[in-house]
């Protein structure tokens, strides 16, 4: 357990040197949330980090650039971009949004870690449309949704373990029609972050 000034430090060090150990551990521990204890100290720790991480264009630049690596399975024809006949859910179509959601709130300074909340209340900041970010939530749902479904569905099956993978060939029409909606969300989102990054 690490006092309030050694979080601090652990946090500058992972901001001002962006080494691929530092941004991995950024993508985690900046989503903290107090479970136990003085949540005073997250506050604190959270009120001092968004300044901090809004003031170094350098970290969310690398951020964004390694948010552009997990892109949403489209080919080029809008068809799926399969790996052994399934999609990755978690990787390629959650991960897309969070990992955006997350920088937008960095530089925005927007204290919330729910994804829906962060791009909603960063948006007016970084002057992105309302109806945009909220086509951008109504795919992440619906991609949660089938995600939540499909490992529904598993439990207590053998490949349980799976869960974040679906063979879109087993889904109804409409739900793979939406679902291709929902990557081409992903994909703006993607190209908003990119524009704004100069990716």
């Amino acid at each position: 357990c690490l006092s309030l000034e050694e979080w601090k430090n652990t946090f500058s060090e992972w901001i001002e040197h962006g080494d691929p150990e530092a941004l991995l551990n950024s993508t985690i521990f900046f989503d903290f949330r107090p479970l136990w204890g003085n949540a005073g100290l997250a506050e604190a720790l959270r009120a001092w980090l968004m300044p901090h991480a809004a003031a170094n264009p350098r970290f969310l630049h690398q951020m964004a650039a390694n948010a552009l690596r997990n892109r949403p399975p489209l080919g080029m024809v809008r068809d799926f971009v399969v790996d052994g006949g399934t999609l990755d859910l978690k990787l390629n179509g959650v991960s897309p949004f969070v990992d955006a959601a997350r920088i937008f709130s960095l530089a925005a300074g927007v204290a919330a870690t729910n994804t829906a909340q962060r791009l909603r209340l960063a948006a007016p900041v970084l002057k992105i449309p309302a109806a945009e970010v909220e086509g951008w939530i109504v795919a992440l749902h619906f991609i949660q949704l089938l995600r939540l479904r499909h490992q529904h569905e598993l439990s207590g099956a053998a490949e349980a373990g799976t869960g974040n993978r679906i063979n879109p060939d087993q889904l109804n029409d409409l739900d793979r029609r939406i679902l291709k909606e929902a990557f081409r969300q992903a994909r703006k989102l993607q190209a908003r972050l990119a524009m704004d990054y100069h990716l």
